[in-house]
């Protein structure tokens, strides 16, 4: 394959400029500077809006500065393209999913790109952003985006022992992120699926068991163990839990951290003491359209710091599209584009649900291994919504669905 190289345009100082992400070696193997301006086609760079990536075979040093050859627009619809010699060869296409499929482009912005930090060194968050074992996850390396505050915000609360709700749409990767984080931390993480949890004296104190000869012995909860170590207990899916999970869980929660065990018998131990290591995530799926959700206690939600989380940006859902399900960037693009519309029009009370990442990348993963691009979304999408194909919001979805 021939060598292709990637540019971006951008503004600095007032100015569009165009530079080379970053990730990319020269032909001898040379790094490409991120931070140098690269010389292109001037009419066709204005012809586009800026953040807009293009792709060249050739770039060369001259002087101060790096000359391109012929650029090309990539990683847009094809309706967008103003002329179709603007359009890039298959090769390239192919290249620049390889590139975006190695390299995390959540950090091809300069240096005079980013704002200055105000953090030092010597604060928790400068020590964590200089800790290169608690750095971002990337779309690169794991596969997941996540916004960069969110990140440290939920590193520094665990190390801190800060009871943490992650509240958000389901399927956007709120669990996902506790097991990388706690992954990145090197501790150990509990998960409880708090949502299937029908008895939670059961399954978060224990039970009587009958032995032989008619003696009874409490058999403490796998909870009870978790709490008494260092590590993160996950309470998933809290706002799926019935309502008596609160009285459990309020003494664990506030400046008591036990937990009461009264149903015990009598030589047992009644109360457990929550490890001074031990931090308690819940994640909360917000929404009328989430069956089973139930209305969270203010006293319950008041016991947590609370992180809410929002879609990824479409840009960068288009690269874990193209990351995890190994689909064209072309592909990730119009899938993304289908989900933002019905989010939209979601956000409008047009619609009754929205759609979440989890069901884009089964939308990726059919069209990865050969369904049409159009009837992969219908089979995913279409069941969300009730109606025809005609009528009502599967109607709507339907005409989405077609309009891209």
């Amino acid at each position: 394959m021939e060598k292709y190289y990637f540019l971006r345009t951008l503004v600095e100082e007032g100015r569009q400029r165009c530079k080379a992400l970053i990730g990319q070696t020269f032909e001898d193997g040379a790094k490409v500077d991120s931070t140098v301006n690269v010389s292109a086609d001037r009419a066709l760079r204005d012809a586009y809006p800026t953040g807009t990536t293009f792709v060249t075979d050739s770039l060369r040093a001259a002087s101060k500065y790096y000359q391109a050859g012929n650029i090309y627009p990539i990683g847009i619809l094809d309706s967008d393209y103003r002329d179709p010699k603007h359009r890039p060869t298959e090769e390239m296409l192919r290249a620049y999913e390889i590139f975006i499929g190695a390299t995390d482009l959540s950090d091809s912005v300069s240096p005079k790109e980013k704002e200055p930090s105000k953090t030092t060194s010597k604060s928790l968050l400068g020590k964590m952003k200089l800790n290169p074992e608690l750095k971002i996850p990337s779309i690169g390396s794991e596969g997941f985006y996540v916004d960069s505050d969110v990140w440290y915000l939920l590193m520094r609360n665990i190390q801190n022992q800060v009871n943490t709700m992650l509240i958000g749409a389901t399927g956007g990767g709120k669990t996902e992120l506790v097991l990388l984080a706690c992954k990145k931390l090197g501790i150990s993480c509990s998960v409880y699926d708090m949502g299937s949890m029908y008895d939670p004296v059961a399954g978060l104190l224990g039970v009587h068991r009958l032995q032989k000869g008619g003696v009874s012995v409490f058999d403490y909860a796998k909870f009870t163990r978790d709490i008494s170590k260092p590590g993160v207990v996950l309470l998933d899916e809290l706002s799926r839990a019935p309502v008596t999970t609160n009285n459990i869980l309020f003494p664990c929660l506030d400046s008591r951290r036990k937990l009461p065990v009264e149903i015990a018998g009598g030589e047992d131990l009644r109360e457990i003491e929550v490890h001074p290591e031990c931090c308690f995530i819940a994640t909360a799926n917000v929404g009328v359209e989430y069956t089973g959700t139930m209305s969270m206690d203010r006293a319950l939600v008041g016991r947590f710091f609370p992180i809410e989380l929002s879609y990824m940006p479409p840009e960068q859902e288009n690269k874990v599209l193209v990351k995890r399900c190994g689909i064209s960037i072309s592909d990730a693009t119009n899938i993304v584009k289908v989900a933002n519309s019905l989010r939209n029009m979601y956000n409008k009370q047009e619609i009754s649900s929205s759609i979440s990442t989890r069901e884009t990348l089964m939308v990726g993963d059919l069209v990865a291994d050969g369904w049409d691009l159009v009837r992969a979304m219908e089979l995913v999408l279409l069941p969300l919504f009730e109606g025809t194909r005609s009528d009502g919001e599967r109607g709507i979805v339907c005409r989405v669905i077609s309009s891209r």
